[in-house]
């Protein structure tokens, strides 16, 4: 019997497919990524695909990992936002 398996998220690059793939073998969810890469290091579409079971799991795993602007803002500068202690 074959499986339905659909993309939950598409990357630009390699590297954050395989961060995402990373974290969804930690939670037990299967997982692979296609791509449009037929020479390596010359792709521009990563999907990272999952079972269809698994689909509403993985999209609540994704969204627990949503960053705020201000957290963008701190990791990429340092800096705290607005009015908020640095101690």
């Amino acid at each position: 019997m074959d499986e339905a398996w659909i993309t939950v998220v598409a990357y630009h690059d390699r590297p954050s497919a395989e961060a995402t793939r990373g974290l969804l073998y930690s939670e037990q969810v299967p997982c692979y990524i296609a791509s449009n890469e037929f020479v390596p290091g010359l792709g521009s579409n990563f999907e990272v695909r999952v079972p269809v079971a698994f689909a509403h799991r993985v999209r609540w795993i994704l969204e627990q990992l949503q960053i705020s602007d201000g957290e963008l803002n701190y990791l990429a500068t340092g800096e705290i936002a607005d009015g908020a202690d640095s101690a």
